[in-house]
């Protein structure tokens, strides 16, 4: 009876021996290509804000917030009475010390021709003729740049559009007075897009930015037109990395047709990565990450050695590795924590 209820334990050097066997994947070295998905914004190709030059009235605005307008085409005009006056006031003295100056050149040269009668003319007039004809000559030419200065500064009563686009924003009306100050505190009078193209913007992690180059076709989406996929060529990129986010800047040209597509928008776009050249490749199973690294489990004479690892792209289970391994090595494909370094793995 005792004998029929026994029963026969396991030895332990084998059930030791069956809880540690793992299937291995052999380390291949292979560029692996993905899509990498990261979100964008579509921002105007050109834009400004108009802000006042000089303090005057608005007499004229043509436009308004959606009106098309040309390179060239007037936007506003300004009064600024102040201005015509300074201006012409400025000519005054102008003409004024320019008369000055004509007659103190005339009194120089007319005492050097003199002077060339021996004993005519003393040295120290002929100096401070000549003194003074330099200084009124130096007047004459500040008094000119005033006039200028003030002759261009009524240029700043008519503006006109610097590029084609469209009016987003207009904050004023004909007959409001408007100063100059801090653009800081200030709202503008007009703002001025270029919406006929535009910029998409998107900022790519430095361990994918090397994996792109100017003039690869990329695609996008947005949410305000879903089903619909736009298509574009990455056209510039920063060269340098974002100190803050680790990321560097692309920027995609984007023909706006139809004007179905407004800056401000939101997009998602799809990059094509084509993989490091370098990368050695696993399944992605076999990467564990805790909270202090990352790393792999490579078998080595049977026993376990664990390596730190950064990864890169990933796609239909596979992953991009890069650390202390090299190609046929054998990593543990399901790896977990509970494995320790110098465990015998079978």
């Amino acid at each position: 009876m005792l004998t029929s209820c026994s029963r026969k334990e396991k030895d332990p050097s084998e059930q030791k021996s069956v809880e540690a066997k793992y299937s291995l994947y052999v380390v291949k070295m292979q560029e692996l290509g993905t899509t990498l998905r990261l979100p964008a914004q579509l921002n105007p190709f050109y834009e400004v804000s108009i802000y006042p030059r000089v303090t005057g009235y608005i007499k004229t605005l043509p436009v308004d917030i959606g009106s098309a307008v040309k390179q060239g085409q007037l936007l506003m005009e300004m009064e600024a009475p102040d201005v015509e006056e300074n201006s012409i006031s400025a000519q005054e003295r102008y003409i004024k010390v320019q008369a000055t100056y004509r007659a103190s050149k005339d009194n120089y040269y007319r005492l050097l021709n003199t002077a060339k009668t021996a004993g005519a003319v003393s040295p120290n007039d002929l100096q401070a003729a000549q003194s003074q004809m330099q200084a009124d000559s130096a007047l004459c030419n500040s008094e000119k740049a005033n006039w200028m200065a003030m002759e261009s500064m009524k240029d700043y009563l008519i503006v006109r559009a610097p590029f084609d686009g469209t009016i987003t924003q207009r904050n004023v009306h004909p007959g409001a007075l408007v100063t100059t100050g801090n653009k800081t505190d200030m709202t503008p009078l007009l703002e001025l897009q270029q919406i006929s193209k535009l910029r998409l913007q998107v900022k790519v992690p430095e361990t994918f930015a090397t994996q792109l180059e100017e003039g690869q076709s990329v695609s996008f989406n947005v949410d305000a037109l879903p089903g619909k996929t736009f298509t574009g060529a990455i056209s510039r990129q920063a060269n340098s990395l974002d100190d803050k986010y680790r990321s560097e800047s692309f920027e995609i040209d984007v023909i706006n047709t139809n004007n179905l597509l407004m800056p401000g928008m939101y997009a998602e776009v799809l990059l094509p990565l084509k993989g490091h050249p370098n990368a050695f490749i696993i399944p992605q199973s076999a990467v564990i990450i805790s909270t202090e690294k990352k790393y792999v489990i490579k078998v080595q004479n049977d026993k376990a050695v664990l390596v730190d690892v950064t990864t890169g792209n990933e796609d239909n289970g596979m992953i991009e590795i890069f650390g202390d391994v090299k190609e046929g090595d054998s990593v543990i494909e399901k790896a977990n924590d509970e494995i320790k370094q110098d465990q015998i793995i079978n």
